[in-house]
């Protein structure tokens, strides 16, 4: 489990945390994703966008999933859905990332979440898949554009699966911001 963030010099001369979003090793993929979840009654907009080491968007995906009784189970459901989709991408090097501490706790340690034993079974089946798979929480900041996605499923009624290349063109500025390390 990682942190994600930099430190700088504020005028001041005191030390300030400035967050941002982190690129992947070389040669990795990291998938930045995020469930909204409203209530147990209502669908919750997911969403995962994928970069390399450089920032280039390489694709973004968006899903409806069926109601959830909480946020800890969506999220799980979540990271099953990108875990998929990242193996039928036939991505060998990924780098998980959610702003979901829990979430990522209970996959580091699933013998401390049994009510959650079949999600996180699935979670563990799914990481043979993969050459190299880490998990990374994100600071809420570092997370901003899967979040975005996440909320635009449910508050554009984009209920439908989608699979897209590249990043979705009203984020392009934003995208193109963290990729360059110019968010502020």
């Amino acid at each position: 489990m990682r942190l994600t963030g930099d430190a700088t010099t504020a005028d001041n001369g005191l030390i300030a945390r400035r967050e941002r979003w982190s690129p992947p090793l070389a040669g990795s993929i990291k998938c930045n994703m995020h469930t909204n979840w409203r209530n147990s009654l209502l669908h919750s907009g997911a969403a995962w966008i994928a970069r390399d080491c450089a920032g280039n968007v390489k694709f973004h995906a968006g899903e409806a999933l069926t109601p959830s009784p909480s946020k800890f189970f969506s999220e799980l459901r979540g990271i099953i859905w990108v875990l998929q989709s990242a193996r039928d991408l036939r991505i060998m090097y990924l780098v998980l990332a959610s702003d979901h501490h829990d979430t990522i706790e209970a996959i580091s340690h699933p013998n401390q979440w049994p009510r959650y034993r079949n999600l996180l079974e699935q979670i563990h089946s799914l990481r043979t898949c993969f050459n190299s798979l880490q998990f990374e929480v994100e600071k809420i900041e570092c997370n901003l554009i899967a979040r975005d996605i996440a909320k635009s499923v449910l508050h554009d009624g984009r209920f439908q699966s989608y699979l897209a290349l590249g990043g979705p063109a009203w984020l392009h500025e934003r995208l193109n911001r963290e990729a360059t390390g110019d968010n502020y």
